[in-house]
């Protein structure tokens, strides 16, 4: 699958977690909606792109019982705490008026147990949803990580692929450039082959980049994802690398997890990131790995990790060491919201404490003090 040069090659991406962009700085952060809004992204592009950004990624906006957007419940509308299709349609616009692009999350590997497909689905087993799901016998199923409420969807099943492929289609047709894949590994090869097929057949110019991540994937979870060599990667643990490696040729590219870990490996060493040979000479090892038309999009967190202010001790002139050096790669790199305001989690959100993401997740209103004493946000360029 030969990739031409396209606008990511350029992308500088600003990473929103929708819901808590514009949300109330005012209350506690909590498990709940607390009232980001797509208008009120876009009364911010003049301070995104006054920062040098020329990308921006939404998380997901379809209507979901959880404020992160994971949950879908309807595929096809808005989520109405943050506005409507019309909003969207006026920040896809405007956003193309800033001589921007937009990119947003698509969800296909999963649902929310409250969808309506799914609550038929599990009540009767007659219902033509039945086989939408994996179910066992025991009306027990499969579903993400374990996670009850996120049931796995069916995409050998084909209404279940022709639907979830339309609900692709019916959001690139809304404007959107691009899709970030949540969740790339859980669906199988078959299903993205045929999936890029038509996509790129409706779509050549818009961009599918893959989240294909190893994190927690411990052997008794391998029934629900898809793998290459599964059975060698089960007797020997999951690589990063090769992990990403197996979707060259699958989709346009994939979120660079591995190039993450090498930076931070280096920030853990106590070392500086400035004309840091042997870090140069790894990241350029492991981009020999891919070839040139295969996008890795380079990042340092998001809302699953723990800030990159965090790991550098909020060491803010490390941060923005770290953040040069990956700018001046001159590939597709992200930086996650608040990362100018010096937005830091206090501990680890992998503590095992409940919703302890949540610390990454925090509400941020542009000009208001943010997580760090005294910090204010400011139009700067991110270097």
């Amino acid at each position: 699958m030969r990739k031409e040069k396209s606008w990511i090659d350029k992308a500088y991406i600003y990473h929103i977690l929708v819901d808590r962009f514009g949300g109330d700085t005012d209350q506690p952060n909590g498990n709940r909606f607390m009232g980001g809004t797509l208008n009120y992204i876009n009364s911010q592009l003049d301070y995104i792109q006054g920062m040098g950004f020329n990308t921006l990624w939404l998380s997901p906006i379809c209507e979901s019982k959880n404020y992160h957007g994971y949950h879908i419940t309807d595929y096809f509308s808005v989520d109405h705490h943050f506005g409507t299709m019309e909003d969207l349609r006026s920040l896809i616009e405007n956003v193309h008026n800033h001589g921007m692009h937009i990119i947003t999350d698509y969800v296909p590997n999963h649902c929310a147990n409250t969808h309506p497909f799914f609550r038929e689905a599990i009540t009767d087993k007659q219902s033509r949803y039945r086989n939408w799901f994996y179910f066992r016998e025991d009306n027990t199923y499969k579903c993400f990580m374990n996670f009850g409420e996120l049931p796995k969807l069916n995409l050998d099943n084909r209404e279940a692929r022709e639907y979830i492929t339309k609900v692709a289609e019916f959001w690139c047709d809304a404007g959107f450039d691009g899709l970030r894949i949540d969740h790339a590994i859980g669906p199988s090869f078959d299903f993205w082959k045929e999936w890029m097929t038509i996509m790129k057949k409706a779509y050549p110019g818009k961009v599918f980049i893959g989240e294909v991540w190893c994190a927690g994937l411990t052997p008794e979870l391998f029934n629900t994802i898809h793998l290459k060599h599964k059975w060698e990667k089960l007797h020997n643990g999951i690589s990063q690398e090769e992990l990403q490696k197996d979707y060259i040729g699958v989709l346009d590219g994939v979120l660079d997890f591995r190039f993450r870990d090498i930076v931070l490996s280096h920030i853990y060493k106590g070392e500086r990131l400035t004309k840091n040979n042997e870090l140069i000479r790894e990241v350029r090892k492991h981009f020999n790995n891919y070839p040139k038309d295969f996008k890795l999009l380079l990042f340092l967190d998001n809302h699953d990790t723990d800030r990159l202010l965090y790991h550098c001790k909020g060491d803010t002139r490390l941060r923005d060491e770290a953040l040069s050096f990956c700018r001046s790669l001159g590939r597709p790199f992200i930086i996650y919201y608040g990362t100018e305001a010096d937005m830091c989690n206090q501990e680890s959100i992998f503590s095992g404490k409940p919703y302890a993401d949540l610390a990454v997740r925090e509400s941020f209103q542009v000009g208001r003090p943010q997580m760090r004493k005294g910090s204010t946000t400011k139009a700067r360029k991110i270097e």
